[in-house]
């Protein structure tokens, strides 16, 4: 008896629902085990044992283990990116407010995640042995410099930073800023958060204070 129109219809979509079931469950168990130990320290291996699946299924997912990790990876940096989106899209009237705004977004990277070296293997200065992980540090770091220097076109165009100031030169300074505390926190196990946020915050205000406008209140 040959099988209903109905039915065949119906296998398609449940094999992608399945196939769609058991990615997830190999990125939570990654997840897991890259916070657990650590990057470097978890094989595909044990990401296949954790998942309960062949390791030939992981491979033929993800390939790598470090597009597994870019897959776990891009989600969160989406969520900074839209929080930033919406922040540009309704700038705090204070320059020095509105930066100091945007930069506290993105360092819930560093606070939000358990694993320090899971952020080192894809962010860490020249440590990435995979161009998976080079091409989306690289995409981040871009989108982070540009909406800087958005920011700051912003408030120039609203007078509020002088106009001789050059916006790209300034955005790169601040953005370094940033960039050098970030992996200062990821790099040191004595690193302390909060000490690093105010030190970066002091800098990065010392910074935005020096290229406003003249005629600020």
């Amino acid at each position: 008896m040959a099988d209903s129109p109905a039915l065949k219809t119906a296998e398609p979509g449940l094999r992608q629902r399945q196939k769609a079931r058991r990615r997830e469950n190999i990125l939570t168990a990654a997840r897991l085990l890259f916070f657990r130990q650590g990057y470097n320290a978890t094989s595909m291996e044990a990401v296949a044992e954790q998942a309960e699946v062949g390791v030939a299924t992981v491979y033929n997912y993800f390939g790598t283990k470090g597009q597994l990790l870019a897959d776990i990876l891009r989600p969160d940096f989406k969520v900074l990116h839209d929080q930033s989106v919406e922040l540009l899209a309704r700038p705090p009237a204070n320059p020095v407010t509105g930066i100091l705004s945007l930069m506290d977004i993105y360092r819930h990277l560093q606070s939000n995640w358990d694993n320090r070296q899971v952020l080192l293997a894809v962010l860490g200065p020249g440590l990435s042995a995979e161009p998976v992980l080079d091409d989306l540090a690289a995409a981040s770091e871009g989108h982070v410099k540009r909406q800087i220097e958005n920011l700051l076109s912003f408030y120039q165009d609203q007078k509020l930073i002088r106009a001789a100031i050059d916006i790209t030169d300034a955005a790169i300074i601040i953005f370094y800023i940033f960039n050098q505390h970030f992996i200062e926190y990821i790099t040191r196990k004595d690193a302390d958060f909060d000490q690093m946020k105010q030190e970066m915050d002091r800098q990065i205000s010392f910074i935005m204070t020096a290229i406003l406008s003249f005629e600020q209140p």
